[in-house]
C-alpha cells in the first residue's frame, strides 16, 4: 500500500499488506485504514497516524470490497468465493459476525439513514440487506443480471445498483427503521440544501428557522445537526455555521415543520 501526503502529493510510506490488495476504506473514529487482500483472504489494518500495520484479520474467501458503519464502528468485508460478509469491530479489530449472503458478493455499501448494509451478489443476481445493529439479514431483493456496483442517494434515501450483464440500474427505495418521518419527494433546488465549504455549513432559506410554523400550531423548532446515531450535535441557524470543531463523519440536518422531519446527510 502506498501512502501519499495530501498536501505535498509526495509518497510518505509504502506498507506491506497481503496478496492482491483490491479495496480500501477508512475508519475516522479510530483513525485506521483497512486494506482487503483478495489473494490471502485477510484484511490488513493500518494506523492512520504512524502508517504501521496494527492487525491482520482473517476473513472469508476472496474478499473483494469494504465499507464502514460509523454508527456502530464496524467494517464490512464482502467475500466473493465464500458468499458471506465478515463484520469487524472498528475498535478491537476482531471479527464479530459472519453473515451469509448471496453468491459472489461483489460490492458493498452503507446506508447511514437506516443503518443498513447492502451486499450486491453478482452470481445470484440479488442484493442482501443487513441490519447494521444486529448483523442480521433483513431481506434479499432480486435485481438485474450481475450486480457489481452501488451508490446511495441521501436526499431521497434510495440505493442504486448497477447490473453489468443486463445493462440496467435497479433503484431500491428503503423505509427508515425506528425513525418516524416523511421524506421530501420534491426535486430540491440548490439553495435548499446545506453545503459545507472549508469547515463552514451554509444553511439556505429552505432549511432555515422560522419561529412560527406557517400553517401550523405553536413554534417551529430550530434546525439541528445530528450525528450518525441520531444524537443532537448542535443547533443551526440560517447562513454560516462553524463546524470545524466536529470530527469527520456522517451528519444529518433536521428541520421540523408541520410535524414533519426532513433529514439531509452531510459528509464533512
Amino acid at each position: 500500500m502506498t501512502v501519499i501526503d495530501g498536501a505535498s502529493n509526495e509518497v510518505v510510506a509504502t506498507v506491506r499488506v497481503g496478496d492482491w490488495p483490491c479495496a480500501l476504506c477508512y475508519n475516522p473514529q479510530n483513525n485506521k485504514v483497512y486494506c482487503v487482500n483478495g489473494g490471502s483472504n485477510n484484511v490488513t489494518v493500518l494506523d492512520g497516524a504512524t502508517n504501521q500495520v496494527v492487525a491482520t484479520v482473517e476473513v472469508g474467501d476472496d474478499p473483494w470490497a469494504l465499507c464502514y458503519n460509523p454508527a456502530y464502528n464496524k467494517v464490512y468485508s464482502a467475500n466473493r468465493w465464500s458468499g458471506d460478509v465478515t463484520v469487524l469491530d472498528g475498535a478491537s479489530n476482531e471479527v464479530v459476525a459472519t453473515v451469509a449472503v448471496g453468491d459472489d458478493p461483489y460490492a458493498i455499501c452503507y446506508n447511514p439513514l437506516d443503518n443498513k448494509v447492502y451486499s450486491a451478489n453478482e452470481e445470484s443476481d440479488d442484493v442482501t440487506i443487513i441490519d447494521g445493529a444486529s448483523n442480521q439479514v433483513v431481506c434479499t431483493i432480486e435485481v438485474g443480471d450481475e450486480p457489481i456496483a452501488f451508490t446511495w442517494n441521501p436526499v431521497q434515501n434510495r440505493t442504486y445498483v448497477a447490473n453489468f450483464s443486463s445493462s440496467s440500474i435497479s433503484v431500491l427505495r428503503d423505509s427508515t427503521v425506528g425513525i418516524e418521518e416523511t421524506m421530501n419527494e420534491e426535486r430540491p433546488t440548490m439553495n435548499r440544501l446545506p453545503t459545507i465549504v472549508r469547515g463552514v455549513l451554509h444553511l439556505g432559506a429552505g432549511l432555515g428557522h422560522n419561529p412560527n410554523s406557517p400553517g401550523g400550531i405553536g413554534l417551529c423548532p430550530a434546525p439541528c445537526l445530528l450525528d450518525a446515531a441520531g444524537r443532537k450535535v448542535m443547533e443551526l441557524h440560517l447562513g454560516a455555521n462553524d463546524i470545524r470543531h466536529l470530527s469527520p463523519g456522517v451528519y444529518f440536518v433536521r428541520r421540523e415543520k408541520n410535524n414533519q422531519t426532513t433529514k439531509v446527510v452531510i459528509q464533512r
